[in-house]
């Protein structure tokens, strides 16, 4: 689905004064890439002369960074930090240039009359998540220096289960299984359910990061500047005002998709301080930092199972939100 303009052709290809730039998505068009509609809706990329198509994901649609190993698209947004860098570690030569996501929104759920609100409450939990997460798990006990002694309990997405008594945590995205809790069970946080990040655990990551190849970033710089600047513009209005793409969501880009408009409100409330950070603050949206990736990701992503993860300074490219953010520039 086209979250944006007019479909455009091949990386940053001339259309009269505009560069045409393909963005794959790792998910449908929904409320998660809310900065993104914003700023297309408030003409931010077309004020830096871009034609933008967003490409909407899913479950049949290939991964974000495969459509840039593929030609198909010229940047991606990836859900999973880990796996672009097994990818970038593997030889395909990608950067990453951002992060929409400065906390990860992977968690854990649980009940308020059994919580699991830190590390101290991890063992010997039942944690009901989808087969093939154990690995990760078992990375996140070894991380707070605990034996993996968890009971691993199979499940959909679908949290259901913890509120029958199948388990005593539920593996999440804290901007989407809790509000399942709040409009089926009626719970609140705090007075009937508990969430807490893996960050909030001790090991953190960034999640849907934008990447590109490099041959991308050393070609059309320019075009590719733009884009973080628009993006970046558009990631500021939603955090200033997180009711604002609600609406275009569901006039727009996920008009089609049968959302619920009290669903996709409620996640975006619960997705946009995952989308800022002290770094953000000091120093604008979608800043990644390289040293705190491999002082403190690198590790427990190496305890999860993570293979061949390549040289942080060889892998990000700071300097493009650099020139966005030059001299404590404001957008």
């Amino acid at each position: 689905m086209a979250g944006a303009a007019a479909c455009g052709g091949g990386a940053a290809a001339g259309s009269g004064s505009k560069s045409r730039l393909r963005v794959a998505l790792g998910w449908v068009t929904n409320i998660e890439f809310a900065g993104f509609w914003l700023a297309v809706e408030r003409g931010y990329y077309r004020d830096e002369g871009l034609d933008v198509t967003f490409k909407g994901g899913g479950t049949n649609a290939p991964l974000p960074h495969v459509q840039l190993a593929s030609g198909a698209a010229d940047l991606a947004v990836d859900p999973n930090m880990r796996q672009v860098l097994e990818v970038i570690g593997r030889g395909n030569d990608l950067v990453l240039l951002g992060a929409q996501f400065q906390t990860d929104p992977n968690g854990l759920l649980s009940l308020s009359k059994r919580p699991l609100t830190g590390p101290r409450d991890l063992p010997g939990r039942r944690i009901l998540s989808q087969q093939g997460t154990q690995p990760v798990l078992e990375g996140l006990y070894r991380a707070n220096h605990l034996r993996p002694d968890f009971r691993f309990v199979p499940t959909g997405f679908d949290p259901g289960a913890l509120m029958q008594g199948k388990g005593d945590a539920y593996n999440c995205f804290v901007t989407n299984q809790p509000i399942t809790l709040e409009t089926r069970f009626g719970l609140r946080r705090g007075s009937g359910y508990e969430v807490v990040t893996y960050g909030a655990l001790g090991c953190p990551a960034y999640a849907s990061v934008i990447s590109c190849k490099r041959a991308m970033a050393a070609q059309h710089r320019d075009a590719v500047v733009k884009f973080m600047r628009a993006s970046a513009r558009g990631w500021q209005d939603n955090l200033a005002d997180p009711g604002a793409a609600v609406e275009v969501v569901m006039d727009k880009y996920g008009l089609d998709l049968g959302l619920d408009r009290r669903q996709q409100t409620r996640q975006n409330e619960l997705q946009t301080p995952l989308t800022a950070s002290a770094l953000t603050r000091a120093k604008g949206m979608l800043r990644m930092d390289p040293q705190v990736m491999a002082s403190t990701m690198y590790p427990w992503l190496r305890l999860a199972g993570a293979a061949n993860l390549p040289d942080v300074r060889k892998v990000v490219d700071t300097s493009v939100l650099d020139e966005v953010f030059k001299n404590g520039a404001r957008l």
